[in-house]
C-alpha cells in the first residue's frame, strides 16, 4: 500500500504539524500497549532491516529506508519482532512512499529454504527474484490457484509445503510469508494496526508462525 509523501499531505490540506501530532499519538499508544504487556518498544531503529536483507527481497526495494515502531516480545513461548518498514520509489511528483508491517521470528535450530508465498499475481510487482517460476502443486489446485510460491531450491520448498501446510493456506487466503535460513517473515502492505486491534493481529501472525516454527 502506498502512503502520501509530505508534499502530498500538504496538497490534501493536512499540515505537517498535524501529521507529526498523529504519529506522536500512535507512538505513545504503542509504548503504553507494550509496557502493559511486557513487550519493549522502539519508535525508530536505524537500519533495522539490514540483517534481514539477504533473506527477504522486500527489504531491498527502493531507497530512503526507514524501520520504525518496533515491538519485541514473546507470544506463545516464541520471541517475535513486530515492525513497520518504509521505502520510496520514483522521483519528483511520481515519488511514492511504501509502507509494510509484519512480524519476524528467528530460530537458530531450524533452517528454512528461501521462499516467498503471496497471493496469485502479486509478486510480479516486485524485483527480479520474485519473477522466478511459480511452484505449483498438481495435487493442490486450489492452493496453486490462489497463491504464488517461489524459491531457488524448488525441491526443498516443495518438501516444506506439505499437504497439511497447503491446506492451511487454502483456508487462510491473502497471506504474505517469506522464509530464509533462521528467519520467518509474515507481512502486509499497511501500517501496524491500532492498539485496539494489535492483540488479534499478533495472534494471527503467530498462527502462521506455528506452521513453520512450532513452539
Amino acid at each position: 500500500m502506498e502512503y502520501r509523501t509530505r508534499s502530498q499531505y500538504l496538497e490534501a490540506g493536512l499540515s505537517y504539524p498535524v501529521i507529526r501530532a498523529r504519529e506522536r499519538k500512535r507512538r505513545d499508544a504503542f509504548a503504553e500497549y507494550s509496557l502493559i504487556r511486557g513487550y519493549t518498544y522502539e519508535p525508530q531503529r536505524a537500519e533495522g532491516e539490514r540483517r534481514f536483507r539477504t533473506a527477504f527481497e522486500v527489504f531491498t526495494q527502493g531507497d530512503g529506508d526507514s524501520w520504525r515502531n518496533t515491538i519485541n516480545g514473546t507470544k506463545n513461548q516464541a520471541p517475535f519482532t513486530a515492525f513497520e518498514y518504509m521505502w520510496q520509489t520514483g522521483s519528483g511528483k511520481s515519488r511514492r512512499t511504501h509502507t509494510i508491517s509484519g512480524m519476524i521470528w528467528e530460530r537458530n535450530d531450524i533452517s528454512l529454504p528461501m521462499f516467498t508465498l503471496a497471493p496469485e499475481g502479486w509478486l510480479s510487482r516486485l524485483g527480479d527474484w520474485f519473477r522466478k517460476r511459480d511452484i505449483d502443486f498438481v495435487e493442490s489446485p486450489d492452493f496453486s490457484r490462489v497463491y504464488q510460491l517461489k524459491g531457488a531450491d524448488e525441491p526443498a520448498v516443495r518438501a516444506l509445503f506439505t499437504p497439511e501446510l497447503r491446506r492451511f493456506f487454502e483456508a487462510t487466503p491473502n497471506q504474505k510469508v517469506n522464509g530464509g535460513g533462521s528467519f520467518l517473515l509474515w507481512w502486509f502492505e499497511e501500517k501496524l494496526p491500532s492498539v485496539e486491534r494489535l492483540d488479534e493481529w499478533l495472534e494471527q501472525g503467530d498462527h502462521v508462525r506455528r506452521r513453520f516454527f512450532p513452539s
